[in-house]
């Protein structure tokens, strides 16, 4: 069984099952896929998806959730049942990107998703490229899970996106440190060695800008990058925020998890290269 815990070294093309009932996104999907030197096996309903993942033993499940005769939630709880989760990597394509969908799919053991409404080709071609990095270096150099590669602070108080960076650093082996407002932020850093910051603009009290201008300010806590993540998309706020000393800017509507994740992992990397 090739899921998990395998110490499989061949050199072979991975295997991708792409799960889709639109034929015009299964055809552009799976001609990115080959390109790019993967195998992908198709099916358009549910059930047959399902007797593929049993059948192929998938290096990857792409999975749309509304599927004809058994939909994705459906697909995900049966895997779950046959204990082929979560130790097979599953990236979800939601055609709603509600929150809640997102949540109960991660919780069921998902790796990452995309969203149909933003869907960008490209742009899963990196996260598909990246999983299976992170699957390779697992395997090559397993990481205890005590290890921690460096202690984020979030500062944001949107609940539901914390929770889920949370859960999507932790599967990396990073700590995180949470707050709702500039003074839980304030005495956070002050108290604990923060490697990275995640900072909201639009906070109670203080604003996030604010909170910046204090940490570049201080000879303790300068160096620390910090990334904006917002929903102010305007250049003048981008501006704002780089010339008071962000490292960068996210708008939270044009990125996942999965991409703020990796811009820390980038900082955190030029960071540490001397």
């Amino acid at each position: 069984m090739r899921y998990a815990n395998s110490m499989d070294t061949r050199m072979e093309k991975k295997i991708i099952v792409l799960i889709e009932d639109e034929e015009v996104m299964v055809n552009l999907l799976a001609n990115k896929l080959e390109k790019a030197g993967y195998i992908v096996k198709t099916a358009l309903d549910g059930m047959d998806g399902l007797g593929l993942v049993r059948s192929e033993k998938p290096d990857l499940v792409l999975l749309d959730m509304m599927l004809p005769r058994l939909n994705g939630f459906g697909i995900l709880e049966k895997l779950s049942e046959e204990k082929i989760l979560p130790g097979l990597p599953i990236i979800i394509i939601s055609n709603s990107g509600q929150p809640i969908e997102i949540d109960r799919a991660l919780k069921l053991g998902v790796r990452d998703y995309l969203i149909k409404v933003n869907f960008d080709p490209n742009e899963l071609l990196m996260k598909v490229a990246r999983l299976f990095g992170i699957e390779e270096n697992e395997k090559k150099a397993p990481v205890s899970n005590t290890a921690t590669h460096a202690n984020i602070l979030i500062i944001e108080d949107d609940i539901f996106l914390v929770e889920l960076l949370e859960r999507k650093f932790g599967l990396e082996h990073f700590k995180t440190y949470r707050a709702v407002d500039v003074e839980q932020a304030r005495a956070i850093v002050n108290s604990e060695s923060i490697d990275a910051i995640l900072l909201d603009i639009v906070l109670p009290g203080a604003d996030g800008f604010t909170f910046l201008r204090e940490v570049k300010a201080s000879e303790k806590l300068k160096n620390i990058p910090v990334v904006i993540i917002s929903n102010l998309s305007e250049m003048e706020e981008m501006k704002k925020g780089i010339d008071a000393g962000a490292s960068d800017y996210i708008v939270k509507a044009h990125a996942t998890p999965g991409d703020i994740i990796a811009k820390v992992k980038i900082l955190l990397k030029n960071l540490r290269t001397p």
